[in-house]
């Protein structure tokens, strides 16, 4: 089936649509595909026929000194291919021996670039059975949820080889945070907490550097996460910041492996620690007033901001105050740094990692949970590997263009 767009500008482009949609109808959209599934079907068979003829040195019926085999006839087979399904596809046999082809590999059902898009289909959000469904309204061929699995388990070995691949020790600035997920294990589903490692080289490309599933976001968990980092080439030589959320796992662990890495904390987190022991007719004006700290522009005038705010709120608000005084020299590390002003915004927050969290959700919303952590892995690797393309054209902090105007 093929979709077609009309732009429509005015009554006669309508009455030209209604026109084309009554002349082609869903036959003649099929009619429309049906040449193309024959010529490819005539191109692959053509190729296996020349194929034999070269194993075997001898054209059909040819009688030669050179012959090296005997032909035993033909059987049917299915492909499914990006025009659609060919169903009776002939291929050709030997009386000993197996015939090799280019054309598709032993058991192949499918061509590799189907495959590969019930891969994207799945990856962005698409159910297994919903997959099935999109294939035949777009090929003409129903895959089953099963299929969608088996297709997708291909995926394994490109996550070993993520998981496994050696690290550059270029990156200028870390954030590591985590986000739970519900992942059957037993035959029981319980939540497992996924810890990412998000990073900004200094030619300014970001990156999802690492992911690892564990039971909690624990200092052991952390310290072997952040051990395997190290191990595999990101030795902080060239780090100069690290940020993190209020964990006390991570923040144990980057004290072991990164130590001499400045720590930043997380200003959202902070804030929202912060809001939970404000009334709620504080919130808007305490939180107002915070804001202006991280907003000053040096430590020194941030530190005079801060005071200024904790005297006029430590009455009214002492636990609020409190929590973010116990933290207030994790929280301004990125002033000591005398970074740009656009690179601010990013830095002092985990931010980055929070938007790939969300399409994450998105993602797995469709589904109760994962079936294993296998399928949690291939999704996330999915995701990840998604946004680090994406991003591979994308510079940040580029300086805007001025916009050129017409002398007068």
């Amino acid at each position: 089936m093929i979709r077609y767009s009309v732009s429509v500008t005015n009554s006669d482009d309508i009455e030209l649509e209604d026109a084309f949609k009554q002349t082609l109808g869903t036959d003649d959209q099929e009619a429309l595909y049906r040449p193309m599934r024959d010529a490819l079907k005539k191109f692959l068979e053509q190729t296996m026929v020349t194929g034999i003829n070269r194993q075997i040195r001898a054209r059909r019926f040819e009688r030669s000194p050179k012959r090296q085999a005997q032909r035993n006839g033909f059987y049917h087979r299915g492909l499914l291919t990006h025009f659609g399904y060919i169903p009776h596809l002939t291929v050709p046999r030997l009386r000993q021996g197996k015939v090799p082809t280019k054309v598709f590999a032993r058991y192949q059902r499918r061509f590799q670039t189907v495959d590969a898009f019930i891969r994207k289909l799945f990856l962005s959000g698409t159910s297994t059975r919903e997959v099935g469904d999109i294939m035949e309204q777009l090929l003409g061929a129903r895959v089953s949820a099963s299929t969608v699995s088996q297709v997708c388990k291909v995926l394994n070995e490109e996550v070993r080889k993520f998981h496994h691949r050696k690290l550059t020790d270029d990156y200028r600035f870390l954030m590591l945070d985590g986000v739970v997920v519900k992942v059957a294990s037993a035959g029981r589903v319980g939540h497992q907490v996924v810890l990412v490692a998000y990073g900004i080289r200094h030619d300014r490309i970001r990156e999802v550097i690492a992911f690892r599933v564990g039971r909690s976001e624990n200092k052991e968990t952390a310290e072997a996460f952040l051990t395997d980092l190290y191990r595999r080439g990101l030795t902080g030589e060239c780090l100069q910041l690290i940020t993190i959320d209020g964990s006390k796992g991570l923040r144990a662990a980057v004290d072991l492996v990164y130590p001499h890495v400045p720590l930043q904390r997380c200003w959202v987190h902070k804030l929202s620690n912060v809001a939970n022991r404000l009334k709620v007719t504080q919130q808007t004006a305490c939180l107002k007033e915070a804001r202006q700290i991280y907003l000053a522009p040096n430590y020194k005038t941030a530190l005079v901001i801060f005071r200024a705010w904790a005297r006029r709120w430590r009455q009214a608000a002492p636990k609020a105050v409190a929590c973010l005084e116990q933290d207030l020299e994790e929280l301004l590390t990125f002033l000591k740094l005398n970074l740009d002003w656009v690179m601010r915004p990013t830095v002092r927050t985990t931010n980055p990692i929070e938007r790939t969290f969300r399409e994450l959700r998105k993602r797995i919303r469709p589904m109760c949970s994962f079936a294993d952590r296998a399928s949690c892995e291939r999704v996330l690797y999915g995701l990840f590997q998604t946004y680090n393309n994406r991003w591979q054209d994308k510079k940040l902090w580029l300086p805007k263009r001025k916009k050129l105007t017409k002398a007068a």
